[in-house]
């Protein structure tokens, strides 16, 4: 199991400079794909599920469980957003998603997406209809599943459940995956399929967002120890998954290298980046 490669080493970088400019070359960009709404389906009182379409989906397929993808919104004024130039600027309302289920045959992928306040796609999607236009970027690579491992410990809130349910989904019958799921209330439970063994704890935190991470905590100081061999998801609010790690680490006597983390969201932070991994904790 390993984190999403790192940047490479100064050595490395260097070793693919331009002979003629001395500097490395620019990361070209998968071009944006333009993608209608086709439906959208309630799944709990903060979470719908959207599945984009288009022609322009030929050839799409996520690069393995929890990768991602970005989408890119209308701004205010537009009925469309506009697309992206391959050397322009980065689109402003742009926010990073899991990809679901996808239907090659259809050009179909679905989106769930939390129903959080006020912002660029929490706000869409309230008011999200058929026939909308987004544009889809990726997909970005995901998590490296240790499908020899025979217990996995999967740590995450509402905004990354849909990462869990690629996760779960990947596990074979053999293996044991106990799940703790942070959401607003307990409404939001629904079913969660695997081959592997599941026991899954949904665990309320109201809609106090500040109390990011603490139902997560005190839920695992309640569990038995945690296997050495066991391999752990963390992703939820980033300072949240920092003091978790900590937790883990300091009194629960977990390696490091147990321990895949993501923030997925930062508490009064408008655009976090998506490749927070909190190695710093």
């Amino acid at each position: 199991m390993t984190n999403i490669p790192a940047a490479p080493s100064s050595s490395a970088t260097a070793s693919r400079t331009d002979p003629g400019t001395g500097e490395a070359p620019k990361r070209q960009r998968r071009p944006p794909r333009r993608v209608e709404v086709r439906r959208i389906e309630v799944l709990s009182p903060a979470m719908r599920r959207i599945t984009l379409a288009g022609a322009e989906l030929e050839g799409f397929m996520p690069a393995g469980p929890a990768s991602y993808i970005k989408l890119i919104f209308p701004e205010p004024g537009q009925t469309e957003p506009t697309r992206p130039l391959p050397d322009g600027p980065r689109a402003v309302s742009m926010r990073t998603y899991t990809p679901l289920a996808v239907r090659p045959e259809a050009l179909e992928v679905d989106v769930d997406f939390v129903l959080h306040g006020e912002g660029p796609a929490s706000s869409w999607a309230a008011q999200a209809s058929v026939g909308q236009v987004l544009f889809l970027m990726g997909p970005g690579p995901g998590y490296t599943l240790d499908t020899a491992a025979a217990q996995h410990l999967l740590i995450a809130d509402d905004s990354a459940l849909p990462a869990v349910e690629t996760i779960l989904a990947t596990l074979p019958a053999t293996a044991r995956a106990q799940v703790l799921l942070e959401v607003i209330s307990h409404a939001e439970q629904r079913p969660l399929h695997s081959a592997a063994q599941l026991d899954v704890s949904w665990l309320a935190r109201g809609t106090d967002h500040r109390a990011a991470g603490e139902p997560l905590v005190k839920a695992l100081r309640g569990l038995p120890p945690i296997a050495a061999e066991a391999r752990i998801y963390l992703a939820c609010e980033a300072a949240a998954m920092r003091r978790i790690r900590q937790l883990l680490v300091d009194e629960l006597g977990v390696s490091r290298n147990q321990i895949v983390g993501r923030g997925y969201w930062k508490l009064d932070v408008v655009n976090h980046p998506d490749h927070d991994y909190g190695d710093d904790a």
